[in-house]
Parts: structure tokens; sequence; C-alpha cells
């Protein structure tokens, strides 16, 4: 018979702990973030503009953006997410585990295109020239957030569909 220590014992279990979705949760988070898509709209519309573009008001509804993506990152991170005690999905623990790491990555994303408009609001950086790195970078963060969300979306889809025992 073999008596563990403490830290031996928390090391173990740590082990078998696999992130996975609180899919109710998770469900309830999307179909309330209602703002960051209707921001997202508004941005795009504005970006395709470029000659009526105002840098101050493009700052503000960047940053409105990364104010309701950081709400709805960390709501879908506190209560979306959730160590299980148990690998019960190999497959989808790491898929969830990479998507919530997706979380900083898009984030800090928006943050830099923040950045760069207020640069140009204040007069800091030559519009012209960040006015084509903003459109490239918002293109590019709108993809990079729309498939997060498809594969969170998809992730959810196959948990409730495995748990209802009609999945492959």
């Amino acid at each position: 018979m073999s008596i563990w220590t403490e830290r031996e014992l928390r090391e173990d279990t740590a082990a078998l702990r696999q992130l996975t979705l609180n899919v109710a949760f998770l469900a309830d988070i999307k179909e309330d973030s209602v703002r960051p898509r209707e921001l997202v709209q508004l941005i795009q519309v504005q970006l395709s503009e470029p000659r009526r573009i105002e840098f101050r008001k493009l700052a503000d509804d960047l940053q409105r953006l990364r104010d309701e993506l950081e709400t709805h990152f960390a709501l879908e991170e506190f209560y979306g997410y959730f160590e299980s005690a148990v690998i019960s999905h190999p497959g989808i623990n790491a898929r969830a585990d990479r998507l919530r790491s997706q979380h900083e990555v898009i984030f800090l994303d928006l943050c830099e295109l923040v950045e760069l408009s207020e640069g140009v609001s204040y007069g800091e950086t030559e519009p012209h020239r960040a006015l084509a790195a903003i459109r490239a970078g918002f293109h590019s963060f709108v993809q990079s957030f729309s498939r997060h969300e498809e594969e969170e979306q998809e992730l959810m889809m196959r948990l409730c569909s495995d748990d209802l025992g009609v999945g492959d």
C-alpha cells in the first residue's frame, strides 16, 4: 500500500482534469452577445467608405467593441468553459483548450487596432497608411473571431449530440 503526499495527489488528479464546455451557459452567452456583432457591422460600414471615415468615431467604436469582446470572452471563460474531473471527450477537451486560448490572441489583435486608430485620431500616425493597416487588420480580426465563434458553436453541437447519443 502506498501513501501519497498531498502534492502527488494534486499532480495526479490535475493530469486527469481536462477542459470542456458548459454548453448551457455558453449557448446563453452567445445568444446574449448581440452587441459585439452589431459593433462589427457598424465598423465594417465605416471602413467600407474610406473617404468619409471619422477617425475619432472609429477609435471610439473599436474601443467599445474591445470592451464588449472583453466581457464576452470573460463570461465564456468563467461560465462557458470548465475543468472536468474525468477525461470523457479527449478530442473535445483539446479543442476546447485551443478555443479558449484563442480568446487572448483575438482580443490582443483588436487592441492593436484600437491603438492604431487612436494614434490617427490624436494626430500621432499618418491617416492614409494607418487606414490600410486598420482595414486589413479588422478584416483579419473579423475572420478570426467569426471562425472562432463557429468552432465553439460546432463543439457545443457535438457535445450535445454525443450526450444525447445521436453522434457518430
